[in-house]
C-alpha cells in the first residue's frame, strides 16, 4: 500500500530544526558522533556519556522519551536499521531516524517525515518520527 506524508523543507541549520522537533524529553541521541545534544548520549566510536552500540542499548525499557539517531548513511548500515528500531522502541515511545531511506514496519508506525532539499539532484535526506504500535507492546507482553 502506497503511503503519503507531510514533507517540510528545512531552512534552518540541522542542529536547530532537529532540536525544534524533537523535543520528547528525556532524548537519548545514539551515534551521537562528537555531538553533546541530548540528555544523554551514546556512541561506540567517539566520546560519549555512554559507549555502546546503538542496535543493543543498555538501557531499561521506557527509560526515555524518545531516541534520535543519526547513523552513517552508507547502504551497508541498512541491516543495522531494524536492530536500532526495535531497540529504541523498547527503551522510548518515540524514535527518530536521519538517513536516506524510510524503515517501514507494522510495528513502528510512522507519524512525520521531514526532507532535507538540496540543490540540484541528489537523494534525499530523511527525518522520520516513530512511534511503537500496539503489536509492539502486544509482542512485547
Amino acid at each position: 500500500m502506497t503511503r503519503y506524508r507531510e514533507a517540510f523543507t528545512w531552512t534552518r541549520s540541522i542542529d536547530e530544526f532537529v532540536q525544534h522537533i524533537v523535543s520528547e524529553p528525556p532524548l537519548l541521541n545514539v551515534c551521537a558522533g562528537r555531538s553533546s545534544w541530548g540528555d544523554v548520549t551514546l556512541d561506540l566510536y567517539e566520546p560519549a556519556d555512554v559507549a555502546g552500540d546503538w542496535t543493543s542499548l543498555p538501557f531499561d525499557d521506557d527509560s526515555f522519551g524518545a531516541v534520535f539517531a543519526d547513523p552513517p548513511w552508507d547502504s551497508g548500515h541498512k541491516i543495522e536499521v531494524a536492530a536500532y528500531m526495535r531497540e529504541a522502541l523498547r527503551v522510548a515511545p518515540v524514535a527518530y531516524l536521519m538517513a536516506p531511506w524510510l524503515y517501514c514496519s507494522a510495528w513502528a508506525k510512522i507519524t512525520r517525515v521531514w526532507y532535507r532539499e538540496f540543490p540540484g539532484v541528489h537523494a534525499p535526506i530523511l527525518l522520520v518520527r516513530y512511534e511503537r504500535s500496539r503489536q509492539m507492546r502486544l509482542a512485547a507482553a
